[in-house]
């Protein structure tokens, strides 16, 4: 399973690349899709919607993820998972986090100029509420997935993880904050994280675990994906 996930990781991450290199050179494909998706979902705008969506977009948003983010860590430290609470505490923390922070400036794209319903002042790609949702919660959604055994319930929780990620992709749209290559490289990212972080999770659980109890220290942390 870990080769698989490595190299679906790597797949979204030569996407994310793409998308990011195709951004800086303006290639005609940006604009054309830019302007089309933008058209198709803001042509939807009233002011009853645009006012939930302002609010409903926030499940993605900084303080929400490090809410969850906080309750999902401490949880898994109170069930003596400390490599998995170190795991998903430290890669959301550092891709959402950090690295899409760091990238902004490096592209340097500016915010649509287009209808705009929410204020914003950083750059535009990728979008930092797509990656976050895309890493915390398909980490989140993977963990429950890999965790239960029956099939209607992994799709359920897929289904359900799905939704979330897309309609905080759709709602920076629009809100107008952000073009949909912003929002596409920013989930890009986030399945790249997400699927190479459980890969190097899986690779190294056994011998911080063993570490761990070196240490006489308990880590139930096999468990979780059991």
């Amino acid at each position: 399973m870990t080769k698989k996930l490595l190299i679906t990781g790597i797949s979204f991450l030569i996407l994310y690349i793409f998308i990011a290199v195709s951004v800086m050179t303006a290639s005609g494909w940006v604009n054309h899709l830019d302007l089309y998706f933008i058209e198709a979902i803001q042509s939807t705008v009233t002011d009853s919607r645009a006012a939930v969506i302002l609010v409903m977009t926030e499940i993605g948003g900084t303080e929400a993820i490090v809410v969850l983010t906080l309750i999902v860590t401490v949880s898994l430290f109170i069930k003596k998972m400390y490599t998995a609470a170190l795991w998903f505490g430290l890669t959301i923390s550092l891709s959402p986090g950090v690295l899409v922070h760091l990238m902004k400036p490096v592209i340097g794209r500016e915010r649509p100029e287009f209808l705009r319903l929410a204020a914003e002042s950083t750059y535009s790609f990728p979008s930092g509420h797509s990656t976050a949702s895309t890493v915390f919660y398909g980490m989140l959604g993977l963990i429950l997935i890999l965790s239960v055994q029956k099939l209607w319930k992994k799709i359920i929780i897929a289904f359900i993880t799905v939704t979330i990620i897309l309609f905080v992709m759709a709602s920076r749209i629009y809100l107008g904050v952000h073009f949909p290559t912003d929002v596409l490289a920013g989930f890009s990212f986030g399945a790249a994280t997400v699927l190479l972080s459980l890969s190097l999770y899986h690779l190294a659980l056994p011998k911080f675990s063993q570490w761990l109890r070196s240490k006489d220290i308990t880590d139930k942390s096999l468990s979780l994906f059991q």
